[in-house]
């Protein structure tokens, strides 16, 4: 009975329990359906026909979205069955269906947290849904409906953006054939992993010296927190089926993949591969203990306890205050050091270096945060073990926003962490690089490289 519709460019599916976030799905529905079109947002009640297979349908929608919203509600690990068993520990349950093939198939998968949830962890969850707790969670609470659900919609209209170039671009590269293939799906980059989200936390603020952003060289405590379908004709009967993958889509997503989400288009305004002092960043000379040029590089020494940084005093884009919405780009590495000794970018930096939004990173973690009159705040920290700092790493952050508002975004990697600071937003300022050292830790050096400023 379910019916093939044409196709959409680029789809949303709502993931929810009817028993428990039936209301938040309705209004969430109601706003995707307002901005997208009727056939790119799916809710079963909703998106089914009278007399369509209800299996059928839904294992289509998942099989073809672009983005999954996960509706998480206080009692979405704990709902039982009939018989008293926890329904996600059944493998034919329909969310955990419909979530374990949108992981399978990395598509974006944004966790909604309704009703006072939080995010579960991993210990809590089947296996093959743990890699759910590392994905950004985006909280809906009816105070602030607006703000939340324009805030992803933001993402979602970036996303569907993403896919609809990648597909134009997959259809101009493909070789003409005489038949094409019967239907596919496509598969949006994976969102970078996450660990379990966390509320902000208090730093003690350090001691920084001129033209250093204001880091932490504290100890660092861990924080705690708190972006279809149509209906083809298929007989998918089985759970297998959803989760076989996408198919004859392999070379779609490795386009979609090398494009990737942390490419930040938009114009250069400075540059810099420190071949020359002619930008005028912060330098000690032949000093051993702050910044420096160095074998075509700047290289920054913070001893322990300390922290130093640098910003280009010569280049008028981004000095004394760059543009209010703007990417930067950088590669890094640890030369000497071992654990607690930190390094990353700051944007937004006050003339004086007390305030600013930094991103940071270091063994096993990488955050942003937030410097100002109050101290160091992180803002929100990703845990992930593959982050070595030892090695050498490419660091891209988003400073953007408008009224009332800042969005930031930070990549290591491709892995990504981002925050939307909505109390007493930072002003204008300028951008730097730094290296920090805790007072239990050794000395830290720290190269950087091809530094590049986007406005966007």
């Amino acid at each position: 009975m379910a019916t093939s519709l044409p196709p959409a460019a680029g789809r949303i599916f709502i993931s929810y329990r009817r028993e428990e976030t039936a209301y938040p799905a309705g209004w969430l529905y109601d706003r995707l359906a307002a901005r997208f079109a009727d056939d790119q947002v799916f809710k079963d009640v909703d998106s089914i026909e009278l007399g369509d297979d209800f299996v059928e349908v839904i294992s289509s929608a998942v099989g073809s979205c672009d983005v999954l919203l996960a509706l998480i509600g206080d009692r979405w690990l704990t709902i039982t069955d009939e018989d008293g068993q926890r329904r996600l520990d059944d493998p034919n349950d329909f969310v955990r269906v419909e979530i374990e093939a949108a992981l399978t198939r990395n598509v974006r998968v944004i966790p909604i947290l309704v009703e006072g949830a939080r995010m579960p962890r991993a210990a809590q969850l089947p296996p093959s849904l743990a890699r759910l707790v590392r994905r950004q969670a985006l909280e809906l609470h009816p105070a602030r409906f607006d703000f939340d659900t324009g805030r992803l919609l933001r993402v979602l209209e970036r996303t569907l953006a993403e896919v609809r170039a990648a597909q134009q671009d997959a259809v101009s590269t493909k070789a003409p054939v005489e038949e094409a293939p019967d239907s596919t799906t496509t598969a949006l980059p994976e969102a970078p992993d996450e660990q379990e989200q966390r509320e902000p936390a208090e730093r003690t603020p350090s001691s920084i010296p001129p033209a250093a952003p204001a880091t932490p060289a504290a100890a660092r405590p861990p924080t705690e927190q708190t972006k279809p379908p149509g209906k083809q004709r298929r007989r998918l009967s089985t759970r297998q089926w959803i989760l076989a993958g996408v198919g004859l889509g392999v070379v779609l997503i490795l386009v979609i993949v090398a494009i990737g989400p942390q490419t930040t288009t938009g114009s250069v305004i400075f540059e810099d591969n420190f071949s020359s002092k002619a930008h005028g960043w912060d330098d000690v000379g032949t000093q051993r203990e702050g910044p420096r040029y160095a074998s075509q590089a700047y290289k920054i020494y913070a001893p322990p306890g300390s922290v130093y940084g640098g910003s280009p005093k010569g280049a008028s884009s981004v000095y004394p205050s760059a543009p209010s919405k703007l990417s930067i780009e950088v590669d890094a590495q640890r030369l000497t050091g071992e654990h607690n000794t930190w390094y990353g970018i700051s944007c937004r930096l006050s003339a004086d270096s007390t305030a600013s939004y930094v991103f940071l990173m270091g063994d096993g973690l990488f955050e942003i945060g937030k410097d100002g009159a109050s101290g160091y705040r992180v803002l929100k920290r990703v845990e992930n073990s593959t982050v070595d700092a030892d090695a050498k790493n490419h660091l891209s952050a988003n400073c953007d926003g408008g009224e009332g508002y800042v969005y930031l975004n930070f990549y290591v990697n491709g892995m990504s962490v981002e925050w939307t600071d909505t109390a007493n937003p930072l002003p204008i300022g300028t951008v730097s690089v730094f290296a920090t050292s805790e007072s239990n830790a050794e000395a830290v050096e720290v190269e950087f490289d091809n530094f590049v400023v986007k406005r966007i």
